[in-house]
């Protein structure tokens, strides 16, 4: 009898479980409102604004008018969809141009309910020329901001993150960029 009760609470246990993950959500990258279920190339672009990197207190360090980005997955679904950046750089920038001294890697989290996600770094280390001097900026699973997804025309990234940087500590990076490609890349569950 006790060996049945037992049984009858590892069946309830196991079902359970099951039914936790069968709800779990997996984030997929979409194009044109297809899941990908292969790598996908993303290049982005600094929009018409500036890449604008400010001391917490508000006070400009550098801006720059002109950036790049470039990386291909090497997950294409998961809790996060994540792959290394190929190519990272600022130009036209006030107080000089950046160095790149390790181009890390992005993550992107689906937002639930959305074809948004949320984009995440690790591993970068940039050399920013600034009116504080020069700082060494970082990331470590950084939030970086909001993949904002389309199933058609140009997703943006729009950046609101703060840095861990050298000589003033914390900065905080803002822009917007425009996905050059693909065309109509949504994140997905």
């Amino acid at each position: 009898m006790k060996l049945t009760k037992i049984l009858g609470v590892v069946a309830v246990a196991a079902m359970a479980l099951m039914a936790f993950a069968s709800t779990a959500s997996a984030t997929t990258l979409e194009v044109g409102g297809v899941a990908k279920n292969e790598a996908v190339t993303i290049k982005a672009s600094l929009k018409e604004n500036s890449a604008l990197l400010t001391d917490t207190n508000n006070i400009s360090a550098n801006t720059c008018t002109t950036s790049t980005v470039e990386g291909k997955t090497s997950t294409f679904t998961g809790a996060a969809v994540e792959g290394p950046i190929s190519a990272l750089s600022w130009s036209n920038c006030t107080q000089g141009n950046p160095t790149v001294d390790a181009k890390g890697s992005l993550s992107v989290t689906n937002i639930s309910g959305t074809t948004n996600g949320t984009v995440r770094s690790t591993g970068a280390n940039v050399t920013v020329p600034s009116f504080f001097g020069n700082l060494t900026c970082t990331t470590s699973n950084t939030d970086l901001g909001t993949l904002n997804g389309k199933k058609e025309g140009s997703a943006t990234m729009t950046i609101n993150a703060v840095l861990s940087c050298t000589v003033i500590g914390t900065a905080r990076w803002s822009g917007t960029y425009t996905v050059t490609s693909p065309s109509g890349l949504g994140v997905g569950a």
